[in-house]
């Protein structure tokens, strides 16, 4: 299992069950939305705070991204890219070699105003 955390962000893949999990820390998550392998988590005020994906291995082989990668992440971040009314959800991954990639997911993008369902 990769492990890792720095002063804005904490994250975990396991190669086990293939779900990767970056999340902001001490950001406590009151609610989530699931868009298909991908679950976006929100705070009480409805800012995102963290993303899981599950077969994580197989999305980001869609942009060369191999499991061993995945194993040996150096660095993870949230990254939100403000488009008209909308965010898009963004990962930044810092992997061996120094190597950066932001990539988007590949879901609706989400409002900021968005309504949450409360988790359990």
């Amino acid at each position: 299992m990769a492990v890792g955390k720095d002063k804005y962000f904490a994250w975990d893949y396991s190669e086990k069950s293939d779900i990767l999990n970056v999340h902001k820390v001490s950001k406590k998550t009151s609610g989530s939305a699931e868009l298909g392998d991908f679950t976006v988590d929100f705070d009480k005020n409805g800012n995102v705070v963290g993303i899981e994906i599950v077969n994580a291995s197989e999305f980001f082989k869609l942009v060369s991204i191999d499991k061993e990668q995945l194993e040996n992440i150096k660095e993870a971040e949230i990254i939100l890219q403000k488009r008209g009314e909308y965010m898009l959800v963004c990962i930044k991954l810092v992997l061996p070699k120094n190597i950066e990639r932001v990539i988007p997911l590949p879901a609706t993008v989400v409002n900021e105003a968005m309504t949450v369902t409360a988790s359990a």
